[in-house]
């Protein structure tokens, strides 16, 4: 299958996932590798395969990271390359590789790129030296047009580099602010059509909201809640325009997609990924859409 993409909401054809790994059992302080909380790695593992399963219902391609250790890397690569996400940006000519923020996860885009040469994806770009990139936050607006959240986790330099590949494929990159309170900019928007986007608007910023608008796209707004502070309701993926998989037990945010005339594919439990700081968005490489 190709790899090409060009929007966040177009059927979704193939993704990249990395299976939780066992050294998972034995954290004990979570936050020096960026959880929030102990993981139960059982429950996280049975909770992946919830979400592969899934993702083959609709025919969608699964494919793995192989997390067999790259000689000298740092060996915490393991514990967070399930947010395979945030290693990489899919373009219509190939991957721009991130180069991640913390020194804690910055072997694992060495992982991603070798699942990738696999896949025989091309690397147009690896982000490199003082820049620093997380996938994360790079959203496709429309085929011409991808938002580029630039704070902490991706550099003013990150940027640039991005900007100087995407133009050679004629799509404009513009910067936004990164939002407060999230990791990244998929964290207070998200896609669901050519028209249509789901934005946090109390985090997202005027800024934000006024290019959706100038870009003619609607926003749903979804209101500051606990699910999806601390359930990562929002943290979902779109299979198919107005179509989501999101995490179950969110009654309250699922009403407001449904209203909204968002179909929800599935609902897949992601109670340990939530206390790794992330999500089902967050742990899904985006290969190919339609």
């Amino acid at each position: 299958m190709k790899c090409y993409m060009n929007s966040e909401y177009r059927p979704l054809k193939s993704v990249l996932l990395s299976m939780p790994v066992p050294e998972i059992k034995n954290i004990d302080e979570p936050g020096k590798i960026l959880y929030t909380k102990i993981i139960d790695y059982d429950i996280l593992k049975r909770e992946f395969g919830e979400l592969v399963k899934a993702y083959k219902k609709f025919k969608i391609e699964v494919n793995f990271i192989n997390t067999n250790r790259i000689a000298s890397t740092d060996q915490r690569y393991k514990f967070n390359l399930m947010f395979a996400r945030d290693l990489f940006f899919m373009t219509p000519r190939g991957a721009i590789l991130s180069r991640m923020f913390s020194e804690v996860r910055r072997d694992e885009v060495k992982y991603a790129q070798r699942a990738l040469k696999n896949k025989k994806i091309s690397i147009i770009k690896p982000i490199q030296d003082i820049a620093t990139f997380e996938g994360a936050d790079a959203l496709w607006v429309n085929e011409e047009s991808v938002l580029v959240g630039v704070g902490r986790r991706t550099n003013l330099k990150g940027f640039l580099e991005i900007k100087d590949a995407l133009s050679r494929q004629g799509v404009q990159c513009v910067p936004v602010p990164a939002p407060g309170g999230v990791l990244h900019l998929l964290g207070v928007l998200q896609f669901v059509d050519s028209d249509t986007a789901l934005v946090r608007t109390e985090l997202a910023g005027p800024k934000i909201i006024g290019l959706l608008k100038r870009f003619k796209i609607r926003t749903i707004a979804i209101p500051e809640n606990r699910e999806v502070k601390t359930k990562y309701a929002m943290n979902f993926v779109t299979v198919a325009p107005k179509r989501i998989i999101m995490s179950a037990g969110c009654p309250y945010t699922k009403k407001i997609y449904q209203d909204s005339g968002i179909k929800i594919a599935a609902e897949v439990p992601a109670t340990q990924l939530a206390n790794a700081a992330g999500g089902i968005a967050c742990a899904t490489g985006i290969l190919s859409r339609d």
